[in-house]
């Protein structure tokens, strides 16, 4: 989880919390986060007060935008229908600086709340945008983006943040944005529903507009005011109406953060209904939402426990939970148990062994002091849900964000009340995980200490059974009342039905209600939407297994989840491009996409078709080369135009126009040269990868004989970052690292250079579970972002800690799907966990599928690497089945040198360079060098892979090195992380494999990776 300053907040309540901590960013991602105190309210007041959120945040922007963007004017309508309401919140917003921006929009959801539209402009017209697929979403947005067309994408992340991105916010131009949100109004102390929308999230606006309809009410059942204001309320056809137009003309402005005049608006409506029932037909289905009082039925007091689990999540991003609320709970508990056995299970990137503690006579000092004196670092563990074992009770202590590892069933059942005290938090994660053991979730922040330690000390009554005559699909938000009410959606067979609730007592005892229900006529109520959430909550508890559900949820309902996006494009060709549906509200628009989608699918057909095409004849330029004999002798003194021309070219970082000049004379050079008849393969054998970056001699070739090539030593340059940070930690005694890292880390809480940095230090003093901890931090500082979890995986990997790289990688392929390298890097790692047919297809797809041109020639460098781990696999007695690679592309081709450079920036431009014992550089634009080294195809649009090979290496050393060239990023990083890894007998029973990680801080950075050295020790062929 995120972790950012807190900035001024205004108090609102749980209505449209969300739009009060809107974020908007030029550049970087910083992810949203709930800041501010937590409210303890009355005890056993169900619906408490609301709580503080964060006003409107500006988040860091590139060096090139001088001032951040402004929301310029604001026009909010408000729907409310029964028990719910539906928000439309348009936003103009202004990009004031000298170059079109992404714009970046984060904010939290509070419970119960939902998005439930998104619309950009096109030429003063909203367009609503529509639902896609996660990855698919992403992708086009930045494919588009890339085109410097409009588009904009909405989509959830971890937790209940929403991300909104819009392309482009013209030079001192506008666009706006239109975002709408659902949800369950709850009722006051007094027995009204209540709405409170927070409007301060700017400080000043040129103009508000508002306008509130409320349904089936009479004038003098509303109270609306804003602020300080009481709005004017009229009687409409279907119930009343508010509205109020603040202008201020020109050059003046509404000061929005005077929160006494309009900063909230405020609606009471008096008269609820005992039963909140509302119907809506969608889709050929009626679906309804209730209200429902629930019986009058005690709470039945818990046995106290023999053995009390305390699941505590000691991540980092557990800091940012209200400690001091916890262990208030905590001690009012033991307090009343007295005497109890309590296992502690600290749960950080791993679940540590349970700690022991006896309770006597409520005295509970040695635990309490244990968890008053945490060390809060690293990521959450998915273990967390399955913590808890061997016990009468659990309390678990967590933010639900789990973000590490692979989830592992826990052992009996035990019942778990999860308790929240964190501002931004995944509460239905909470709440489902804690429902479905036979517990509950408390909220800190909506009751107080004594209604906490009742729901954990008592069983309450709980909805067991949800029937019904003519009624489907019905599901509850929770098994327990939500003041003295339940919640249950579902849909209606026949005009009229009848729902039937179960309640059961801690007791057994069971009281059945009978609830008629009707079809109505009302054209907006939102229930088919409100039904949907319900039903992605309960789907949530196992999102994995439930993937293709929730998607298919999102879709249908046009509802951002983990699963589904809402998406915007400009032109008919970029929705037939990427077989995205046009929105309904425009059918001119729909007919062109048809039209265009039905020209395309031929060209898709041929696209498939061609690609193997392509691959088989690129491996036989790769076999040929492979099969070639060059010169081992001295060089000519003399250098060529070409050469010449070449090394000039490095060394300047010449423009694109040269780049392609270069690659012409060497492509001249290269035709010239001879080939000879093709040799066949050395025999395949397993790899071995080597962990130690210090310098290994290895032998040359896959056999020992007096004939065998020369040795290999490798020397890969360790990242000695000169930081201050850096050199305080080098510093430190072995004994004291982790704690210089732990005072220094609330100064970076968002760079993955200084977590990467503090893991190699541990590393170096052997101090490797500290450090796996450490690079875990990465896995929640960003949501979702696959750049920086790439850096944490590649990083696992070179800590030989396959297993938990393995999820990571399965993530980022989850998350980037499109992009070759997520399916490369998961195959590689397949192959060092011993899953070679996992590996091989893996690597197949990566082989088979048409990208973007932007990953030239990746498929070879897959191929290859497919053959050898298949080669490897037999010889080691391994049965693999390759039957679906063509028998032109099953060949294994062993090479003594193999260097291969990724990175983690897309967008980005850096070259591999190997300079051999003559001087001879191989790069981008020399790519075959006189001794035979070759060189793949250039990246200049992100992450690489960049390969170096040489089949027979002379004796002498060998450089390597890496040169930023440059980047066109929409959003500027401040560094970019490289990682290198040097195999020496690449497919042979002797490959060993050194990796590297080092980083670029800016275009035209040359960094000297590593080198490898060739002993003279025996004869070239």
């Amino acid at each position: 989880m995120p972790r950012l300053s807190p900035h001024a907040a205004v108090a609102f309540g749980a209505g449209l919390a969300a739009v009060a901590a809107l974020q908007v960013a030029l550049g970087a991602a910083v992810p949203a986060t709930r800041v501010g105190p937590s409210v303890a309210t009355a005890a056993h007041v169900a619906v408490a007060p609301p709580r503080p959120v964060p006003s409107l945040i500006m988040l860091p922007r590139p060096t090139d935008a001088r001032v951040p963007i402004a929301v310029e004017s604001l026009r909010v309508d408000v729907d409310v229908a029964g028990a719910v309401a539906q928000t439309r919140l348009e936003l103009v917003l202004r990009n004031p600086n000298d170059r079109p921006l992404e714009g970046r929009v984060q904010f939290p959801l509070q419970p119960g709340q939902a998005v439930t539209g998104f619309a950009l402009d096109f030429d003063g017209r909203m367009r609503d945008a529509v639902p896609v697929p996660k990855a698919k979403g992403r992708q086009v947005f930045e494919d588009v983006t890339r085109a410097r067309v409009d588009p904009a994408l909405l989509e959830t992340t971890q937790g209940e943040n929403q991300s909104v991105r819009v392309y482009p916010l013209p030079a001192h131009g506008t666009r706006r944005v239109r975002i709408e949100l659902t949800e369950s109004l709850p009722l006051d102390a007094g027995g009204a529903r209540a709405y409170r929308l927070p409007i301060a999230f700017a400080e000043r606006v040129a103009s508000l507009a508002v306008d509130l309809r409320i349904a089936g009410v009479r004038a003098g059942d509303v109270n609306a005011a804003l602020g300080a204001t009481t709005l004017p309320v009229s009687t409409d056809a279907d119930g009343v109406r508010a509205s109020l137009v603040l202008a201020t003309g020109s050059g003046g402005s509404v000061d929005l953060a005077d929160s006494g005049r309009v900063g909230v608006l405020d609606v009471r409506v008096r008269g609820a209904d005992a039963a909140a029932v509302t119907t809506e037909r969608y889709r050929d289905r009626t679906y309804f939402h209730a209200e429902l009082p629930a019986p009058r039925m005690a709470d039945v007091a818990r046995p106290a426990p023999h053995r009390l689990a305390i699941v505590w999540d000691a991540s980092g991003s557990g800091a940012a939970r209200d400690h001091a609320r916890e262990l208030a709970l905590l001690d009012a508990f033991f307090h009343g148990v007295k005497t109890t056995q309590v296992a502690l299970v600290v749960v950080r990137d791993v679940v540590e062994k349970p700690e022991t503690f006896a309770v006597t006579g409520g005295r509970w000092d040695a635990l309490r002091e244990r968890l008053r004196t945490m060390t809060y670092d690293g990521a959450t563990s998915r273990e967390l849900w399955s913590a808890a074992r061997d016990a009468d009770l659990a309390l678990l202590f967590a933010d639900g964000l789990v973000n590490y590892g692979a989830v592992v069933e826990g052992g009996r059942d035990v019942p778990i009340v999860a308790i929240g005290a964190a501002t931004s938090a995944d509460a239905a994660a909470l709440r489902a995980r804690a429902e479905a053991s036979g517990g509950e979730y408390v909220d800190l922040a909506l009751v107080d200490t004594a209604e906490a330690l009742r729901r954990i000390t008592h069983v309450r009554p709980r909805l067991v059974a949800i029937d019904g005559i003519d009624v489907a699909d019905a599901i509850a938000r929770s098994p327990y009342a939500e003041g003295h009410r339940y919640v249950v959606a579902g849909r209606l067979t026949a005009p009229r039905a009848e729902l039937v609730l179960t309640t059961q007592d801690g007791a057994g005892r069971r009281l059945v209600q009978r609830v008629p229900l009707a079809a109505s006529t009302r054209a907006r109520s939102f229930a088919a939407r409100q039904w949907a959430r319900l039903r992605l909550a309960a789907l949530a508890v196992d999102s994995a297994a439930n993937a293709a559900a929730i998607e298919r949820l999102g879709l249908e309902f046009r509802l951002p989840t983990p699963g589904t996006s809402l998406l915007v494009l400009d032109a008919a060709a970029d929705y037939a491009r990427w077989n995205v549906d046009a929105p309904a509200g425009e059918p001119a628009l729909v007919a062109e996409v048809a039209r265009l989608r039905a020209a395309s699918r031929t060209d898709e057909t041929r696209a498939r078709r061609e690609q193997l095409d392509r691959v088989a004849a690129e491996y036989r330029q790769r076999v040929d080369w492979w099969t070639r004999t060059f010169p081992k002798d001295t060089p000519p003194a003399a250098k060529t135009a070409a050469a010449d021309a070449l090394e000039t070219a490095a060394a300047s970082g010449s423009a694109r126009a040269e780049r392609r000049r270069v690659n012409e004379i060497r492509t001249r050079e290269e035709r010239a040269m001879a080939s000879p008849a093709v040799a066949p393969a050395a025999p395949p054998a397993p790899a071995e990868v080597a962990s130690d970056a210090a310098r290994v001699a290895v032998p040359a070739a896959a056999d020992a004989g007096a004939d065998s090539p020369p040795a290999a030593t490798v020397a890969l340059r360790k990242w000695a970052p000169d930081s201050r940070y850096a050199r305080r930690l080098r510093a430190a005694a072995t004994a004291d690292v982790y704690a210089v890292y732990l005072d220094e880390r609330p100064g970076h809480p968002n760079s993955t250079a200084f977590f990467l940095d503090a893991a190699d230090i541990l590393t170096e003093r052997g101090q490797v579970a500290l450090a796996a901890r450490v690079v875990s931090n990465l896995a929640e500082m960003n949501l979702e972002d696959r750049h920086v979890l790439r850096i944490l995986a590649y990083r696992l990997l070179q800590m030989q800690r396959i297993a938990q790289a393995m999820p990571v990688l399965e993530r980022v392929r989850e998350l980037a799907p499109d992009e070759p390298q997520s399916w490369r890097d998961l195959g590689l790692a397949r192959a060092r966990l011993g899953d070679p047919q996992g590996a091989i297809d893996t690597l197949w797809h990566v082989v088979e599928t048409p990208w973007h041109g932007r990953f030239p020639s990746i498929e070879t460098i897959a191929l290859a690497e497919l053959n050898a781990i298949a080669a490897q696999a037999r010889a080691s007695g391994v049965r693999v089945d390759t039957s679906i690679v063509p028998t032109e592309l099953a060949r294994n081709l062993p090479v003594r040198v193999r260097v291969v450079l990724s990175w983690d920036a897309d967008d980005t431009d850096i070259d591999l360079w190997v300079t051999d014992p003559d001087g001879e550089r191989a790069f981008y634009g020399h790519r075959l060098t006189r001794q035979g080294g070759a060189m793949s195809n250039d990246f200049t649009g992100g992450y690489g892979p960049e390969e170096f090979v040489l089949r027979d290496p002379k004796p002498g050393r060998y450089k390597v090195q890496a040169n930023f060239y440059g980047h066109r990023q929409q959003v500027v990083a401040p560094s970019t992380t490289l990682m290198l890894a040097l195999t020496t007998e690449f497919g042979t029973n002797r490959a060993k494999t050194q990796e590297s990680i080092v980083r670029l801080s800016g275009s035209g950075d040359v960094v000297d990776v590593g080198e490898f050295e060739i002993a003279a020790t025996a004869a070239l062929r």
